[in-house]
């Protein structure tokens, strides 16, 4: 009985280094590797009082304006990092039919495809170059739609905000900002909860920051147009 137990447990182990060295070789390939570098969420235990995030401050061009929700430096990045991704999930919602907007940044540069959108796109008074226009719900003017807080009738709570953002990165270290604003921005009594001002609120939220390792191809987080094309997928040494 000792021996069949023996002989078992080496041949499960015998598959289990069969497998690992499986993993291992496929792992050599081209896929670009990910790394988990940051996670962390915001609520009311870490950022006190009711949890809500909020700002009347408005948008400006080339994402200049707003107010920083997240900062955070990371320091002793890995060599074989090339690119970082953040991603923001959360719930929010705007006061008196104004727009919520969000932008992200690496060591103060705008990530992409912020970064390279300096056209404004569908044109309107909610969207600034540097912004995801992540909410807007017009202000009706008969009904009460809405008027979840006191914001008007566009004042719908919540919804989802969600965005991502990528940066290619050469230094040791990163620092990645999050920032809030507003458009039309700043007007009415003050912008604080509760009042018809222009407001942004956000909360619930979940900040995600990975890194990537480009294989030396620079093919990640660069532009592409709507035309077909190719990448070839190959490993490092060919």
């Amino acid at each position: 009985m000792r021996m069949k137990h023996w002989l078992t447990s080496t041949l499960l182990l015998a598959a289990a280094g069969l497998l690992v060295a499986g993993s291992v070789s496929a792992d050599d390939g081209g896929a670009p590797r990910k790394r988990l570098l940051s996670k962390e969420f915001q609520n009311n235990t870490s950022v006190g009082g009711t949890g809500e995030i909020f700002t009347n401050v408005t948008a400006l061009p080339a994402g200049a304006g707003g107010v920083p929700i997240y900062t955070k430096t990371l320091l002793g990045i890995p060599d074989d990092i090339d690119v970082l991704d953040i991603e923001f999930e959360g719930q929010g919602d705007q006061h008196n039919g104004s727009a919520l907007l969000m932008n992200a940044k690496v060591n103060g540069v705008l990530c992409q495809p912020l970064l390279g959108q300096t056209g404004v796109g569908g044109g309107g008074p909610h969207l600034a170059t540097g912004w995801y226009t992540l909410g807007h719900l017009p202000q009706s003017t008969t009904g009460t739609n809405c008027n979840d807080g006191g914001g008007g009738t566009a004042d719908c709570h919540d919804n989802t905000i969600v965005f991502s953002c990528c940066a290619r990165i050469e230094t040791e270290d990163a620092t990645v900002e999050i920032k809030l604003a507003n458009l039309p921005g700043i007007s009415g009594s003050g912008g604080l909860p509760g009042s018809p001002a222009n407001i942004s609120f956000i909360e619930r939220t979940l900040i995600v920051i990975e890194g990537t390792k480009d294989n030396k191809r620079h093919s990640l987080c660069t532009g592409v147009s709507t035309n077909p094309h190719t990448e070839v997928l190959g490993r490092d040494d060919e």
